[in-house]
């Protein structure tokens, strides 16, 4: 049976991996923050924003199961001090905010059909704060709240949230740094190696499967030290 995927952060690098993985037997409503320029298909509808279109709701009606994933991850790259008022509205707009909106129009059909699964993306290195990403850390430590408090008011309908937290991965981000910080980072972990983005496809997998796995924060990251 196609599920039907609604992905927060389709454009992300880690967004069209997974959408590779899955866009072949499923249905996939994508939403991005600029440009799209990703993979096309005939299974897949994408969008700047959510909207009460009869295109999207007769698509949510279509679908006994579906699954939210957001890999929204802007980040802001400035002191505390430097922050401007348009950059705090611009990060928490895409990491927080526009996962809410999605979900108030997705909700009531994941309670109509007594199944929902909702994931959220989050990463090691934000949780443990780093200088000139509070808005980025902020916003992936409140993720925990929001998915925390989803499960207590909908896990009765069979719809349960979980944070999958990342570690490094291969990733063209990962490679925009330089070489003696890259060294630095895998040291502190266990594994001191880059993960691969397929582990994150078979964990997504794992929680759409398992009604079981609810209100957790998975920690996918090698274990960092």
């Amino acid at each position: 049976m196609k599920k039907l995927f609604i992905i927060n952060g389709i454009n992300s690098e880690l967004g069209q991996y997974f959408l590779k993985k899955i866009i072949n037997k499923n249905y996939v409503i994508g939403f991005y923050r600029n440009r799209y320029e990703g993979i096309r298909s005939k299974n897949l509808l994408v969008l700047n924003r959510i909207t009460n279109n009869k295109k999207i709701i007769n698509i949510f009606k279509k679908y006994k199961k579906i699954i939210f994933i957001s890999f929204a991850a802007s980040r802001d790259n400035a002191l505390l001090l430097n922050l401007n008022e348009k950059k705090i509205q611009e990060v928490l707009n895409s990491n927080i905010i526009s996962s809410i909106k999605i979900l108030k129009k997705t909700i009531p059909f994941m309670i109509k059909n007594n199944f929902g699964r909702i994931i959220f993306l989050s990463s090691k290195k934000a949780e443990s704060g780093s200088p000139g990403n509070i808005l980025y850390s902020f916003s992936k430590v409140g993720l925990q709240g929001i998915s925390n408090t989803i499960n207590k008011e909908y896990s009765k309908f069979n719809v349960t949230s979980n944070i999958i937290s990342l570690g490094y991965f291969n990733t063209k981000m990962w490679k925009t740094l330089k070489k003696n910080i890259r060294e630095d980072l895998l040291k502190n972990t266990l594994h001191q190696k880059l993960g691969n983005p397929i582990v994150i496809v078979d964990t997504i997998s794992l929680i759409i499967k398992h009604s079981f796995i609810i209100n957790s924060k998975l920690d996918i990251d090698g274990g960092t030290l």
